[in-house]
């Protein structure tokens, strides 16, 4: 083959001539150099260019694809066009690539010019004829003359030669010298076993610095396009603050890798070996933040013993027995289970707790219309327990809802106690006897007096009913909380009946809360100020960082409150996905 020895010699001094300086280069491209993960991941997608041909902050592709006759026998699947689009496909999103699109058969065509839009690009490879004769010439030609015009300085420049016939030797060994001396590199892949078409194509790939691949069955040409190593590069392997190195995906030129990062400076190596052997290696540092969560909890002590208040409290319960509670839940009426759980509240209830219980439609019938059928059952007292059980033993719900009329008669009940006063509401439903409960809980909070309602298995009327009951508890001041079982009365009663919280980042509530709830809430590093809702109102501000886990315990002795802080480590938690920080707020498992 004398021809190819004299294209040989030619191609190596235009090589040596060329526009592009061959060495061995490797880039990350992403992430870039000092980036900071703010989110607390604890892995990184790493992606970049690596080439021995060219420059690596571009990468110009043409695809140079026959589409002769032939191929209707050799590839009738057409597993050319799926090999060439799946390694479009596997290229780095974020590289900076342009492809272009060459069919020829015994005539050239470009069929997409450079475009970095890659869904161009498939859609030509998608779209290739079959039909006529073989001509390499006319497609190298074509590529190289679609690099000259768009092809960018620096950049690494291939063509992907794909043909399973063969061609005039000279004028395609003439192609390639030119395309060698433009520092274009021709991989070329020959579908089938011909000894000729792979001595041709062998010399047309040595000539410009690329690599031969032969594939005999066209199944295999997707994996065959996979693992051409498009650039010269053989391997690419990256590693982590001098952690075992993790092998790259390779595709085209670019190469991706996940690698597992942490809390703190992290040192990315990339380590590209050349098909020639060989190596270049560069580097990026990262930074991740820590952007765990905080658990705070928030506790009071009086004397040393776990208190649901700071202070002298008062607190009334005001329990729904209108005929609506005859209504079951499970089985059982919403009257029996609020009964059950009073009781069971009366026990756990610390002495010290002024405790007073009023009820409204439980002594008139329905039909009677008695809008004033509200009774204060058991009188405010710390020593009330065993009345307030016999009371609540003896509740038959029968009458109408007057809530209204029973919040004003509840206010009157405070007498001249002036410590924190706290009405607890318990209702199935809304005002039925055309009183105005929002003006009589606004009236309450001029006084000094906060309204709580728990909205009680409130069924299908749920929203109409919540709106109701949430805009009296709003006019209080109060909060609103529903319950649909005894488990949750349960809970909604501790949560009312104790001194409520709420958290603030600035001027922002983020979180609220009551004391003896045992809830821990999720939020991120920052200051706090945490304001109690009593009289006088008392305030703790504190700091959290990441993963910290704190108890903020208020302990008063005689007159002296003092904040009293327990710090723990909390595990990486992430903070629940909010638009706001009010909405910052999760449970952590004890």
């Amino acid at each position: 083959m004398l021809v190819a020895a004299l294209v040989l010699a030619v191609a190596a001094d235009a090589m040596a001539q060329g526009a592009t300086e061959r060495s061995l280069e490797v880039e990350i491209q992403s992430p870039t150099p000092g980036f900071t993960v703010e989110d607390g991941s604890t892995s990184i997608e790493v992606e970049g260019i690596a080439s021995a041909i060219g420059g690596v902050r571009y990468l110009d592709i043409m695809f140079v694809m026959d589409t002769s006759g032939s191929l209707r026998n050799t590839d009738p699947e057409n597993f050319r066009s799926g090999g060439a689009v799946g390694l479009v496909e596997s290229l780095s999103p974020r590289s900076d690539i342009k492809i272009g699109v060459v069919s020829f058969d015994n005539r050239s065509e470009l069929a997409q010019p450079l475009t970095s839009n890659r869904a161009a690009a498939i859609s030509a490879l998608r779209a290739l004829p079959r039909g006529g004769s073989t001509d390499l010439a006319a497609g190298i030609s074509a590529a190289r003359a679609e690099l000259e015009r768009n092809g960018r300085p620096g950049s690494s420049r291939v063509i992907m030669l794909f043909t399973d016939g063969l061609s005039n030797e000279s004028r395609a060994f003439n192609a390639a010298v030119e395309a060698a001396r433009d520092g274009i590199t021709v991989q070329t892949m020959l579908l089938g076993r011909s000894n000729r078409g792979t001595e041709m194509l062998e010399t047309i790939a040595w000539a410009t610095g690329g690599s031969f691949v032969r594939v005999e069955n066209p199944e295999m040409l997707p994996d065959a396009f996979l693992n051409l190593r498009t650039t010269g590069v053989d391997s690419v392997t990256l590693s982590v603050n001098g952690s075992d190195p993790v092998p790259a995906r390779l595709a085209g030129g670019t190469f991706a890798a996940n690698l597992p990062i942490e809390i703190g400076e992290n040192r990315i190596v990339a380590f590209a070996t050349s098909l020639d052997g060989d190596t270049k290696e560069t580097e990026i540092n990262v930074n991740v933040r820590d952007a765990s969560c905080a658990a705070l909890e928030v506790t009071a002590r009086i004397d040393g013993r776990p208190a649901l208040s700071l202070n002298d409290r008062s607190v009334e319960i005001v329990v729904d027995a209108s005929r609506s509670m005859w209504g079951q839940i499970g089985g059982i009426s919403k009257m029996e289970i609020a009964k059950a759980t009073l009781e069971e509240l009366s026990y756990w209830l610390p002495d010290g707790l002024d405790l007073a219980l009023r009820a409204y439609g439980s002594t008139s019938a329905s039909e009677s219309n008695n809008c004033a059928d509200s009774s204060l059952l058991v009188p405010f007292g710390e020593s009330n327990r065993g009345y307030i059980r016999s009371a609540i033993a003896g509740l038959r719900p029968t009458g109408q809802t007057p809530i209204a009329y029973a919040l004003n008669q509840a206010g009157r009940d405070f007498g001249t106690m002036q410590n924190d006063r706290t009405i607890v509401l318990v209702s199935d439903g809304i005002e039925s006897c055309g009183g105005d409960p929002v003006q009589a809980a606004r009236s309450l909070r001029e006084q000094g007096i906060i309204v709580h309602l728990i909205g009680f298995g409130l069924g299908n009327a749920a929203d109409e009913d919540a709106a109701s009951l949430r805009a009296v508890a709003n006019a209080s001041g109060g909060r609103y909380v529903t319950a649909s079982n005894a488990e949750e009365l349960q809970a909604a009663l501790a949560q009312t009946v104790a001194t409520s919280f709420s958290v603030y980042r600035g001027v922002t509530e983020v979180a609220s809360g009551s004391l003896g709830s045992a809830d821990v809430m999720l939020l991120p590093e920052g200051e706090y100020r945490v304001e109690f809702h009593s009289s006088p109102p008392v305030e703790a501000t504190v700091r959290l960082a990441p993963r910290d886990q704190l108890t903020l315990a208020l302990e008063k002795f005689g007159n002296e409150v003092s904040p009293v802080e327990q710090r723990g480590q909390l595990a990486h938690t992430a903070c629940p996905e909010a638009t706001q920080y009010g909405d910052m707020l999760g449970s952590v498992e004890e």
